[in-house]
């Protein structure tokens, strides 16, 4: 059912759906990942990485769109569908350090853990994987591993946001802080979550080719690994981070704290960026195929 729902959203209008991005701020929270620019850095970065024949798989699936255009649209439909809210992050507990499947990645809804329907579960983690999956399967219809694709370019960036990792004040949504001088971003009080969503790439003041610009620049001469491609150690190394990005309630976000933390942004847009361009390398090693529908095609979300 739920994946009716998206191939139907997938289908609508370009008008319908830009009427739904334009309802996305009066809906949800302020708050949910990088911000726009942050999924398209991500999904520029990796543009710039596929091989030829990921490039026409890609072309194949989302036709005069590119990833950067379609990287914030699991934002625009997560509104509209609540059980895809918990897919985009994963809540280690403080201190915990690792990520623990059974622990942070709780079963979909009315799925008992250890039952034979309890193999994909709805944590940022088990979806990259899920998702992995569906675009390089070819018994499903182009218009179902699209969707996959873009999920997947959404989530390996959201992965990479260090406040996506841990369950603290709700990713740090419920730490109020001042930045640059004020206490409200917009209609709402600024919270750290939104501050490393967006409020430090933004400071930057870079239109989206400015900003790849320099981040060509910085790394040219020492790129970060792509490796390892397992999320689970994706979501380890951003919790690892939190140490050095967390404020206390009421703390201060001014120049001091973006000139040390702006790094640690362009660091993990440029590997979400790679590790992305990596998993649809691999992904996508032959010439795009004809549908060709299995026999019995299970749809399960």
């Amino acid at each position: 059912m739920l994946l009716g729902m998206v191939s139907r959203l997938h289908t609508l209008p370009r008008r319908a759906v830009l009427c739904a991005a334009l309802l996305l701020p009066c809906l949800t929270t302020p708050a949910h990942a990088w911000g726009p620019q942050g999924h398209k850095l991500v999904a520029m970065v990796a543009m710039e990485h596929l091989t030829p024949t990921a490039k026409k798989n890609i072309k194949f699936l989302l036709g005069k769109e590119t990833l950067a255009d379609v990287a914030s649209w699991p934002d625009v439909y997560r509104p509209l569908e609540t059980q895809t809210g918990p897919w985009h992050y994963v809540d280690i507990p403080e201190g915990a350090g690792t990520y623990d499947r059974e622990r942070d990645c709780p079963t979909q809804p009315n799925v008992k853990a250890g039952s034979p329907g309890d193999k994909w579960r709805d944590c940022v983690v088990d979806r990259i994987l899920f998702f992995e999956g569906r675009i390089g399967d070819a018994t499903l219809d182009p218009a179902d591993r699209a969707i996959a694709l873009k999920y997947l370019v959404h989530f390996v960036g959201d992965i990479h946001q260090p406040l996506h990792t841990t369950g603290v004040q709700k990713g740090g949504n419920g730490i109020t802080v001042n930045v640059f001088g004020s206490d409200t971003c917009g209609k709402y009080p600024c919270n750290l979550h939104s501050v490393w969503d967006s409020g430090l790439i933004l400071h930057r003041q870079l239109n989206d080719k400015q900003y790849l610009a320099l981040l060509d620049h910085e790394f040219a001469s020492t790129p970060p690994a792509a490796t390892p491609d397992d999320p689970a150690t994706w979501a380890n190394e951003g919790n690892a981070l939190l140490p050095g990005l967390m404020l206390p309630q009421g703390g201060v976000v001014d120049q001091a704290y973006f000139d040390r933390e702006i790094p640690v942004v362009d660091r993990q847009l440029e590997v979400a960026g790679l590790r992305l361009a990596a998993v649809l390398n691999r992904t996508f090693t032959s010439a795009p195929v004809t549908f060709k529908p299995a026999a019995a095609d299970s749809k399960q979300f």
